[in-house]
C-alpha cells in the first residue's frame, strides 16, 4: 500500500431500495429514490455493495410477470453503472431463480420459500404458479473473491450419497 491509498475492504455493504408501489403488483424507482441510491453509493465508492430490491430491473420474459415489473429500471441501470463497486443486484417478486447481465453487474431472482411462478415463457402465458420445491439464494462475499452465490431447496431429499467408493467411482 502506498501513502495515502485506502487499504481494502474488509466487508461487502448491502443496500436496500424501496420499489414497492402500494396497492399495486408492480414497483417503481422515482427520481428521489435514485438519487439517494446514488449518493449511497458514491458514499463510499471503494466499498464492495450488494443493492437489494422486490421488483428486479430485468425482463423475464415470463410475459404476466413483465406486465408488473419495474418501472425505472433503465434510470436504474445508469446509476448502477455509475458504480462499479456493486457486485449484484438482488430481488425476490418472481418466485424462480433467474440471472441476467445488468448496468455491468449481474441481477438476479430468487426461489421462493413457497410456490414458484410456473416457468412459461409465451407472451401471452397466464398467470399460474406450481408448487415446485421452495427453495432460496445464500450469497457469500470474500475478499479477493466477490460473490459466490448458490441456490438451495427446502425440504427432505435422498442423499447425500458418496462419489467414491475407496478410490473408485462408483458409477
Amino acid at each position: 500500500m502506498t501513502f495515502g491509498e485506502k487499504p481494502a475492504p474488509d466487508s461487502a455493504r448491502i443496500v436496500a431500495i424501496d420499489t414497492v408501489i402500494p396497492g399495486e403488483g408492480g414497483g417503481k424507482l422515482d427520481d428521489e429514490r435514485l438519487a439517494w441510491l446514488d449518493r449511497t453509493l458514491a458514499s463510499d465508492a471503494a466499498k464492495p455493495t450488494i443493492v437489494v430490491m422486490h421488483h428486479p430491473p430485468f425482463p423475464t420474459l415470463i410475459g404476466h410477470m413483465d406486465r408488473i415489473g419495474l418501472e425505472g429500471s433503465e434510470a436504474l441501470a445508469a446509476v448502477i453503472a455509475r458504480h462499479p463497486q456493486v457486485e449484484r443486484v438482488l430481488c425476490g417478486h418472481l418466485h424462480r431463480p433467474i440471472q441476467y447481465r445488468f448496468a455491468g453487474t449481474i441481477a438476479s431472482t430468487s426461489p421462493s420459500p413457497a410456490h414458484q411462478v410456473a416457468l412459461d415463457l409465451s407472451p401471452s402465458a397466464p398467470s399460474r404458479f406450481k408448487m415446485e420445491p421452495p427453495g432460496f439464494q445464500l450469497h457469500a462475499w470474500r475478499k479477493g473473491m466477490g460473490v459466490v452465490s448458490h441456490t438451495a431447496y427446502i425440504g427432505d431429499f435422498a442423499g447425500p450419497y458418496p462419489f467414491f467408493e475407496g478410490s473408485e467411482l462408483i458409477e
